[in-house]
């Protein structure tokens, strides 16, 4: 607690900086193991596994086709939650 009751500036940035790193890196591990393995695992787990996650969005020709490649769970979620919807209110 030295630094930070003398208010040294410069011992505080380069204690942040230093852990700035390890911290990244732990955030990392855990954004990971959390949303790729253990997800991954659950849906495997439940038969919910989705492995089509886009299509060759690369090899598009156009915007319309590129978004509905990119990512296709956004876009089917887009297509029920928004799109049908809009469309059943009579909007276009």
């Amino acid at each position: 607690m030295g630094p930070l009751m003398q208010m040294d500036w410069l011992h505080i940035v380069e204690r942040v900086l230093k852990l700035a790193l390890p911290n990244m890196y732990c955030w990392l591990v855990m954004f990971y193991c959390v949303f790729h393995l253990w997800l991954n695992i659950l849906a495997e787990l439940l038969r919910f596994g989705d492995r089509e996650f886009y299509k060759d969005w690369w090899n598009s020709s156009d915007v319309g086709s590129y978004w509905k490649q990119w990512n296709l769970p956004v876009h089917k979620w887009l297509l029920r939650h928004v799109y049908f919807p809009a469309l059943r209110l009579g909007l276009s």
